[in-house]
């Protein structure tokens, strides 16, 4: 299985149905996170096209029998301090790009809350 990266398109995109492995074409709006084949993501990053954005898992609901659920696992607190690793890395690399610094500093601040709320 080839390894996927996390991508927000700064304008909005259209990723080809060959890429995703689809039978139609997938068209992603602005600063939305999707994964894609690590390859093309890195491709469309450095043109500019991209960026690097972690994609938000959605929570899985649990049963009520189980009495558990309450306290965060540890995957989610090491999935939420990436994405906000990765956050920081992308406010770093957005350098004089005010609109890609505006988005990168809108995940940063995103993250941390969902990391904050996990933790509390």
């Amino acid at each position: 299985m080839s390894s996927k990266i996390g991508i927000a398109f700064v304008k909005g995109g259209i990723i080809p149905a060959a890429v995703m492995k689809k039978d139609k074409d997938v068209t992603v709006p602005p600063h939305e996170a999707i994964d894609v084949p690590e390859g093309y993501g890195l491709h469309l990053i450095a043109d500019k096209f991209a960026y690097a954005k972690s994609v938000e898992k959605k929570p899985v609901a649990k049963s009520s029998k189980g009495g558990k659920g309450k306290e965060p696992d540890a995957d989610q607190i090491a999935d939420a301090e990436q994405a906000v690793a990765t956050a920081q890395a992308e406010l770093d690399v957005a350098g004089g790009d005010l609109a890609a610094k505006a988005a990168a500093e809108q995940n940063l601040e995103a993250a941390k809350a969902a990391l904050a709320a996990l933790k509390a």
